[in-house]
């Protein structure tokens, strides 16, 4: 018998529903579509979209229409109605949480969050309001991202942040590396792993050079968490990404007793 679960007189917890198909999968990720292009790009360990990147299990659901070209798009809005029904599915098959493996989806933040009973956290721009109001006032808070000319300011308000913000937030893209750019954004080719680490290191180094004052790094794109890793050791400050922000949810969720000497 597991002393976790309850015993006869006892509740089960609120999220635990009945009569699902299977249990023990509370975490929803929304994901684009992949872009009919040539190239072999897999989801490496690290990505939002590869289900070994979690330390729980996953449910995926794709959100039909949702692609590199339509959630870059002006009118990309119209994709909300989409984006909430695959929320509410997720929901309804059981996750407890839900998030998108594109951190441009923070424009639908409000609507799925609208929804669902249950977090929701789109974007890792959700991070950013945390990270800058932990940073002393003389520190910057750098981001990078996937496309910088698709970043809108009011996607960094739903985000959170304040509209003065100012020189306290400092905003790289890579559309224009030689290589993620192509791999990703795009997107054309097949994935050089490689290449695309020396792209997004080479982008955070030389924001670092330009904006010595950074205290910290997020990087905004769920594909980047692979490369996280390298772009500490090239800057040797604290960098945040997907991972960051979802698996410290998870760790509410699953809470386990602390044990050690008294």
């Amino acid at each position: 018998m597991l002393d976790t679960y309850p015993t006869k007189g006892m509740r089960w917890p609120a999220w635990v529903k009945q009569r699902l198909a299977f249990h023990g999968a509370p975490l929803g990720i929304l994901l684009t579509e992949r872009m009919p292009n040539p190239g072999v790009r897999p989801y490496l360990p690290g990505c939002v979209a590869n289900a070994t990147t979690w330390s729980v299990p996953v449910r995926y659901k794709i959100v039909p229409g949702l692609n590199d070209t339509s959630i870059f798009a002006s009118d990309g809005d119209k994709m909300t109605p989409a984006v909430v029904e695959a929320a509410v599915e997720l929901v309804r098959e059981g996750a407890q949480l839900i998030t998108c493996n594109c951190g441009y989806s923070i424009r639908f933040q409000q609507a799925v969050r609208d929804a669902v009973d249950v977090p929701v956290f789109l974007s890792s721009l959700l991070l950013a309001p945390f990270l800058e109001k932990m940073l002393p006032a003389s520190q910057a808070l750098g981001i990078i991202v996937a496309s910088k000319s698709a970043l809108t300011q009011d996607m960094l308000v739903a985000s959170g942040l304040r509209a003065d913000i100012g020189r306290r937030v400092v905003i790289a893209g890579l559309e224009d590396t030689p290589v993620f750019g192509d791999a990703w954004v795009t997107p054309s080719g097949d994935l050089d792993v490689g290449g695309c680490q020396a792209d997004v290191v080479n982008t955070a180094v030389a924001l670092q050079e330009e904006r010595p004052d950074i205290g910290m790094l997020l990087l905004e794109c769920g594909d980047l968490p692979p490369f996280t890793h390298a772009v500490q050791q090239a800057t040797q400050i604290p960098v945040f990404d997907f991972t960051s922000m979802v698996e410290f949810f998870i760790g509410g969720l699953v809470r386990k007793p602390f044990t050690g000497l008294i």
